[in-house]
């Protein structure tokens, strides 16, 4: 069973990279796309910082040491704020009872940098707010296996023959040619409009475009198999909706999800999972819902055979 006291007792016995592992996990999945983990390198080390969060500036200092703690947040505050900039705030991950001489030691940093922010986390806090998490998730995190499914859950599973992988450039430079396509058949469709005024005429002109476009479709599927949906995943970067290492809907039709990489590098997958409602062995299928989150509707019965999706594509039968 888990609870708070289970997962504090997990957190508690890990020491060095395998509590810094487990912090990260937990990290990750709070801040989502925007934390970065940073892992030592070369002579300049892990550059100040365990991780960070770009958009919010928060750097992080994991640590399971259990002896000269106050040394250990006052070097690896100093270090963090030498080698870099903007530090907005410092938190101290710790998996270490913090007593007065901890707290010393931060008030007299934040008295020297009251500009910055300096917290302490520990394993206390991060089990408190895993216990809120969906089991799956904890387990996860916790390095546990989760490879069995509960009665009433379902996987999404992703289909290996339908993924593509692909640089941004690639969507705009594999899409364009079906966005040229259209731009010249609205140009043409608007022009005939203004220039034929019978409707008779641009009857004949609305059936010469149709006839076109499907034309440009019997002869160029090739190029149209390579379509990206180049504009759909800017609009999902720019409204805020998709983030590096995120992965949400991209169409709903084709059943098609978009996961974001890292730079600039993306993948299309198509995932799917089967019905387990009871007399019922069709497939279902993702769908965004008003509130922007997944919801799995069966291809049999798509109002009755729902399913309640999370991030990691695992979906409850309602």
């Amino acid at each position: 069973m888990l609870d708070t006291e289970y997962i504090e007792i997990i957190l508690k016995g890990k020491e060095g990279l395998e509590f810094q592992k487990y912090s990260e996990n937990f990290l990750r999945k709070k801040y989502g796309g925007d934390f970065q983990e940073v892992g030592s390198k070369g002579r300049r080390g892990d550059g100040g910082k365990d991780g960070y969060v770009r958009r919010t500036r928060e750097y992080f200092a994991i640590s399971s040491r259990g002896t000269a703690l106050p040394d250990k947040i006052r070097s690896d505050f100093e270090n963090c704020i030498k080698k870099n900039l903007h530090v907005e705030k410092f938190i101290f991950v710790s998996n270490q009872k913090i007593g007065p001489a901890e707290c010393d030691v931060i008030d007299e940093l934040q008295r020297g940098y009251p500009d910055i922010k300096i917290e302490t986390m520990s394993h206390r806090h991060i089990a408190k707010e895993l216990i809120s998490y969906p089991k799956r998730d904890v387990l996860a995190i916790l390095g546990r296996p989760v490879n069995y499914l509960e009665e009433d859950t379902v996987y999404f599973a992703e289909d290996p023959q339908k993924s593509i992988c692909f640089t941004l450039w690639e969507s705009i430079k594999d899409s364009s040619p079906l966005y040229a396509v259209w731009a010249a058949l609205v140009f043409l469709f608007v022009g005939s409009t203004l220039y034929f005024m019978s409707e008779f005429a641009m009857m004949i002109t609305f059936l010469i475009i149709v006839g076109l476009l499907l034309l440009y479709m019997r002869y160029n599927s090739a190029s149209l198999k390579r379509y990206k949906f180049a504009h759909q995943i800017i609009y999902l970067i720019l409204s805020g909706r998709l983030h590096v290492g995120q992965e949400v809907i991209l169409n709903e039709n084709l059943h098609l999800t978009i996961y974001w990489q890292s730079g600039w590098t993306f993948t299309i997958k198509r995932r799917a999972a089967n019905c387990i409602k009871r007399g019922c062995n069709g497939k279902v299928y993702l769908y965004k819902t008003e509130h922007n989150t997944m919801i799995g509707r069966c291809e049999r019965d798509q109002s009755n055979h729902t399913y309640n999706v999370d991030n990691n594509f695992y979906g409850e039968l309602n």
